[in-house]
């Protein structure tokens, strides 16, 4: 079977259990933790001793919330639980939610992102061994005189993968990191017009065309209910047009307009609006809806410009008897 990655997503974390092992005895590549509501790490630590074959990563832990040393040792934590299976999913997050949310500084982030994982990678490879680290960039400035980790990883380097919008995100991550993740509004076209471009000029400063991962999560929606199904993936899509850090891909399919009505109604507190304001040509687009055979159809689609589709169910502001279902097609869909 063809390497697939599927999002955890589950109203109660000890539901992860089972979605976990469905998920393994699918045969799936990965499953991936994300960060909004729930922390990512503590998602995939919920998963780890239900599963024993199938790799583990985040799609994203935050990289600026919190300090580089802590996001290692979370890492090496994990990779250590689950026997070096591990994959950690990186990515900025946008500005508004850096520095309102979290109450962090934003900085320039691609700068900031170079700086965050050349520490990230000491640190897995060396804190265990009896040596100072110092280091004195623009957003980081770090001193470990005397600190040595007492336990010795499972291996000394724990695959990265960056996550990012931007062209110049996308080139750092080919750059700097072993895989990139493309969000859920990366669309075929995007795909292929902007991220594989974008991935190649950083390919050609590391030189990793051949041992690097190209990923991207996938709205998808296996249903017999064609039309529930796509007013569900559209809640999905409208919240994301709502963040203008992933404005690109919809102003690349001309979607402007769309776009304004869409925040409008979001910030008026108006979900329906908001829903119906997203027009059905936008989950075209945007995901895969449909049959068993059709939604398999296009993720081979997918396949043809990226190395890892992750599927990810509808899931805002939809109940979680929905979002268990979605699942529930989605695997059986690569259990047959």
């Amino acid at each position: 079977m063809h390497n697939t990655g599927l999002i955890l997503d589950a109203e109660y974390l000890v539901d992860l259990k089972k979605l976990s092992i469905d998920a393994e005895n699918a045969g799936f590549h990965s499953i991936w933790s994300t960060e909004l509501y729930r922390t990512a790490f503590q998602q995939i630590s919920a998963t780890i001793h239900d599963t024993s074959k199938i790799n583990l990563g985040t799609a994203v832990s935050l990289a600026f919330t919190r300090s580089p040393l802590i996001t290692a040792l979370n890492s090496l934590d994990i990779d250590e639980l689950s026997n070096g299976r591990f994959i950690l999913g990186l990515g900025t997050g946008a500005k508004y939610t850096n520095e309102k949310y979290h109450g962090v500084s934003y900085g320039k982030p691609v700068k900031r992102i170079k700086e965050c994982i050349q520490i990230i990678r000491h640190f897995i490879s060396s804190a265990h061994k009896d040596t100072d680290y110092e280091f004195n960039g623009e957003y980081y400035k770090i001193k470990t005189k005397g600190y040595k980790r007492a336990f010795v990883p499972v291996k000394n380097s724990i695959e990265i993968y960056l996550a990012g919008i931007g062209e110049k995100m996308i080139q750092t991550s080919a750059e700097i990191a072993d895989g990139y993740i493309g969000h859920v509004v990366c669309s075929k076209e995007y795909l292929k017009d902007v991220v594989i471009p974008s991935l190649n000029k950083g390919f050609s400063i590391s030189n990793r065309y051949d041992d690097f991962v190209v990923s991207s999560i996938i709205t998808c929606a296996v249903s017999d209910d064609i039309e529930k199904a796509v007013n569900d993936a559209k809640a999905t899509i409208g919240f994301y047009a709502t963040v203008k850090t992933y404005k690109d891909p919809f102003l690349l399919h001309g979607f402007e307009e769309n776009l304004s009505k869409i925040r409008s109604a979001y910030f008026d507190n108006d979900i329906r609006a908001m829903i119906a304001s997203v027009p059905d040509r936008m989950v075209d687009i945007f995901a895969i809806v449909g049959s068993s055979q059709h939604c398999a159809e296009q993720i081979d689609i997918y396949r043809e410009i990226i190395d890892l589709p992750i599927l990810s169910v509808p899931h805002y502001f939809i109940n979680y008897q929905d979002v268990s279902l979605y699942q529930k097609k989605l695997i059986e869909l690569f259990n047959r």
